[in-house]
Protein backbone atom coordinates (compact mmCIF):
# COMPACT_ATOMS: atom_id res chain seq x y z
CA UNK A 1 0.00 0.00 0.00
CA UNK A 2 1.19 3.50 -1.01
CA UNK A 3 1.23 6.64 1.55
CA UNK A 4 -1.48 7.94 -0.32
CA UNK A 5 -3.54 4.65 -0.02
CA UNK A 6 -2.87 4.68 3.78
CA UNK A 7 -3.62 7.79 3.96
CA UNK A 8 -7.35 7.49 2.66
CA UNK A 9 -7.89 4.71 4.63
CA UNK A 10 -6.53 6.54 8.03
CA UNK A 11 -8.75 9.33 6.66
CA UNK A 12 -12.24 6.76 6.51
CA UNK A 13 -11.24 5.31 9.43
CA UNK A 14 -11.80 8.94 11.12
CA UNK A 15 -14.37 9.95 9.33
CA UNK A 16 -16.14 6.56 10.35
CA UNK A 17 -15.68 7.04 14.23
CA UNK A 18 -17.15 10.73 13.51
CA UNK A 19 -13.68 12.35 14.78
CA UNK A 20 -12.22 15.63 13.61
CA UNK A 21 -9.26 15.37 11.89
CA UNK A 22 -7.04 17.34 9.47
CA UNK A 23 -4.16 16.63 7.16
CA UNK A 24 -0.99 18.64 7.93
CA UNK A 25 2.37 18.33 7.28
CA UNK A 26 4.46 17.81 4.20
CA UNK A 27 1.56 15.55 2.53
CA UNK A 28 -0.73 18.15 2.56
CA UNK A 29 1.82 20.67 1.27
CA UNK A 30 2.12 18.23 -1.83
CA UNK A 31 -1.51 18.20 -2.48
CA UNK A 32 -1.60 21.78 -2.32
CA UNK A 33 0.81 21.58 -5.45
CA UNK A 34 4.34 21.91 -3.41
CA UNK A 35 6.99 19.71 -4.99
CA UNK A 36 9.04 17.35 -2.43
CA UNK A 37 9.32 14.13 -1.46
CA UNK A 38 7.77 12.84 2.02
CA UNK A 39 7.58 9.17 3.42
CA UNK A 40 5.01 10.93 6.58
CA UNK A 41 1.45 11.81 6.63
CA UNK A 42 0.38 13.68 9.29
CA UNK A 43 -3.05 13.90 11.29
CA UNK A 44 -4.46 16.28 13.89
CA UNK A 45 -7.08 14.43 15.13
CA UNK A 46 -9.75 15.60 17.94
CA UNK A 47 -10.61 13.09 20.83
CA UNK A 48 -12.33 14.18 23.33
CA UNK A 49 -11.91 11.83 25.93
CA UNK A 50 -9.83 8.54 26.50
CA UNK A 51 -12.84 5.99 25.39
CA UNK A 52 -12.63 8.11 21.71
CA UNK A 53 -8.81 7.41 21.74
CA UNK A 54 -8.99 3.74 22.22
CA UNK A 55 -11.98 3.08 19.45
CA UNK A 56 -9.92 5.17 17.60
CA UNK A 57 -6.26 2.60 18.64
CA UNK A 58 -9.33 -0.40 17.87
CA UNK A 59 -10.29 0.39 14.52
CA UNK A 60 -6.31 0.99 13.54
CA UNK A 61 -5.38 -1.83 15.04
CA UNK A 62 -8.41 -3.81 12.91
CA UNK A 63 -7.01 -2.60 10.02
CA UNK A 64 -3.56 -4.45 10.42
CA UNK A 65 -1.76 -1.25 11.81
CA UNK A 66 0.73 -1.95 14.30
CA UNK A 67 -0.04 0.37 16.98
CA UNK A 68 0.56 0.30 21.03
CA UNK A 69 -2.63 1.42 22.89
CA UNK A 70 0.69 2.11 25.96
CA UNK A 71 1.52 5.22 23.12
CA UNK A 72 -1.80 6.01 21.75
CA UNK A 73 -3.01 6.90 26.01
CA UNK A 74 0.11 8.82 26.66
CA UNK A 75 -0.71 10.45 23.42
CA UNK A 76 -3.87 11.53 24.21
CA UNK A 77 -2.70 12.21 27.88
CA UNK A 78 0.16 14.52 27.27
CA UNK A 79 -1.76 15.96 24.25
CA UNK A 80 1.30 14.49 22.28
CA UNK A 81 1.50 12.49 19.49
CA UNK A 82 1.92 8.29 18.76
CA UNK A 83 3.73 7.09 15.65
CA UNK A 84 2.80 4.02 13.43
CA UNK A 85 5.57 2.48 11.04
CA UNK A 86 4.83 0.96 8.31
CA UNK A 87 7.84 -0.12 6.29
CA UNK A 88 9.10 3.36 4.67
CA UNK A 89 6.01 5.53 5.91
CA UNK A 90 5.04 6.99 8.87
CA UNK A 91 1.90 7.48 10.15
CA UNK A 92 1.43 10.26 12.76
CA UNK A 93 -1.21 11.65 14.84
CA UNK A 94 -1.35 14.38 17.39
CA UNK A 95 -3.80 14.88 19.75
CA UNK A 96 -5.68 18.30 19.13
CA UNK A 97 -4.11 20.91 22.32
CA UNK A 98 -3.07 23.85 20.85
CA UNK A 99 -5.10 26.93 19.49
CA UNK A 100 -3.24 26.53 16.52
CA UNK A 101 -4.43 22.43 16.33
CA UNK A 102 -8.15 23.83 16.92
CA UNK A 103 -7.63 26.36 14.07
CA UNK A 104 -6.91 23.97 11.96
CA UNK A 105 -9.44 21.09 12.59
CA UNK A 106 -12.19 24.04 12.41
CA UNK A 107 -11.41 25.45 9.23
CA UNK A 108 -10.11 21.99 7.57
CA UNK A 109 -11.68 21.78 3.82
CA UNK A 110 -12.50 18.48 2.51
CA UNK A 111 -10.90 17.98 -0.95
CA UNK A 112 -11.90 15.01 -2.90
CA UNK A 113 -8.97 13.73 -5.05
CA UNK A 114 -10.09 10.58 -7.46
CA UNK A 115 -13.07 8.73 -5.49
CA UNK A 116 -11.35 9.71 -2.33
CA UNK A 117 -12.37 12.82 0.27
CA UNK A 118 -10.16 14.06 2.74
CA UNK A 119 -9.90 16.96 5.36
CA UNK A 120 -6.66 19.46 4.47
CA UNK A 121 -5.70 22.21 7.11
CA UNK A 122 -6.37 25.28 5.04
CA UNK A 123 -3.23 27.10 3.96
CA UNK A 124 -2.54 29.63 6.84
CA UNK A 125 -2.81 26.99 9.59
CA UNK A 126 -0.61 24.68 7.46
CA UNK A 127 1.72 27.61 6.93
CA UNK A 128 1.95 28.25 10.02
CA UNK A 129 2.65 25.21 11.89
CA UNK A 130 5.64 24.92 9.55
CA UNK A 131 6.88 27.99 10.68
CA UNK A 132 6.40 28.40 14.14
CA UNK A 133 5.75 24.59 15.22
CA UNK A 134 8.19 22.50 12.73
CA UNK A 135 10.37 25.38 12.16
CA UNK A 136 13.05 22.88 9.95
CA UNK A 137 15.03 24.40 7.08
CA UNK A 138 12.60 21.98 4.82
CA UNK A 139 9.58 23.40 6.77
CA UNK A 140 10.48 27.40 6.30
CA UNK A 141 11.32 25.88 2.45
CA UNK A 142 7.54 24.99 1.65
CA UNK A 143 5.95 27.57 4.10
CA UNK A 144 7.76 30.03 1.62
CA UNK A 145 6.80 28.00 -1.07
CA UNK A 146 3.18 28.27 -0.47
CA UNK A 147 3.52 31.66 0.35
CA UNK A 148 5.15 32.82 -2.95
CA UNK A 149 2.47 30.27 -5.14
CA UNK A 150 -0.36 30.58 -3.76
CA UNK A 151 -0.33 34.58 -2.28
CA UNK A 152 -3.05 35.32 -3.59
CA UNK A 153 -5.70 32.81 -2.24
CA UNK A 154 -3.72 33.60 1.45
CA UNK A 155 -5.44 35.39 4.14
CA UNK A 156 -2.61 37.65 5.05
CA UNK A 157 -4.25 39.17 8.28
CA UNK A 158 -4.96 35.23 9.38
CA UNK A 159 -1.27 34.52 9.11
CA UNK A 160 -0.60 37.32 10.88
CA UNK A 161 -2.56 36.67 13.61
CA UNK A 162 -1.76 32.87 13.70
CA UNK A 163 2.03 33.68 13.86
CA UNK A 164 1.81 36.56 16.47
CA UNK A 165 3.81 39.28 13.76
CA UNK A 166 4.96 39.47 10.13
CA UNK A 167 6.01 36.19 8.67
CA UNK A 168 8.99 37.73 7.25
CA UNK A 169 10.33 39.02 9.95
CA UNK A 170 9.54 34.76 12.03
CA UNK A 171 10.87 33.69 9.28
CA UNK A 172 14.03 35.91 9.06
CA UNK A 173 14.73 35.37 13.06
CA UNK A 174 14.29 31.74 12.65
CA UNK A 175 16.57 31.47 10.12
CA UNK A 176 19.03 33.59 12.44
CA UNK A 177 18.62 30.69 14.95
CA UNK A 178 19.36 27.97 12.57
CA UNK A 179 22.68 30.11 11.29
CA UNK A 180 24.36 30.54 15.07
CA UNK A 181 23.48 26.81 15.66
CA UNK A 182 25.13 25.10 12.48
CA UNK A 183 27.83 27.78 12.34
CA UNK A 184 30.54 26.53 9.30
CA UNK A 185 28.41 24.13 8.17
CA UNK A 186 28.56 24.93 4.48
CA UNK A 187 25.31 23.00 3.02
CA UNK A 188 23.45 24.54 5.66
CA UNK A 189 24.71 27.95 5.08
CA UNK A 190 24.00 27.11 1.76
CA UNK A 191 20.77 26.24 2.05
CA UNK A 192 19.62 29.73 4.30
CA UNK A 193 21.25 31.55 1.59
CA UNK A 194 18.50 30.00 -0.92
CA UNK A 195 15.49 30.66 1.93
CA UNK A 196 16.90 34.17 1.88
CA UNK A 197 16.61 34.70 -1.46
CA UNK A 198 13.24 33.86 -1.54
CA UNK A 199 12.24 36.01 1.31
CA UNK A 200 13.42 39.12 -0.79
CA UNK A 201 10.00 38.59 -2.92
CA UNK A 202 8.70 39.79 0.62
CA UNK A 203 10.15 43.13 0.85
Amino acid sequence: MSLIEMTFNVAAILNRLNLRYALVGGLACILMGVRRMTEDADFIVEAKSLDEARRLFLELEKEGYNISFNEVKGAFSSGGHFTIIVGSFRLDFKFAKSKLDFEALNRAVEVEIGMEKIKIAQLEENIAAKIVVLSSIKDLEDALWLMIHHGDKIDWNRLKLLLGGEPKYIIENILFEIEKEFEGEEAVIKKLEELRKLLKIFK
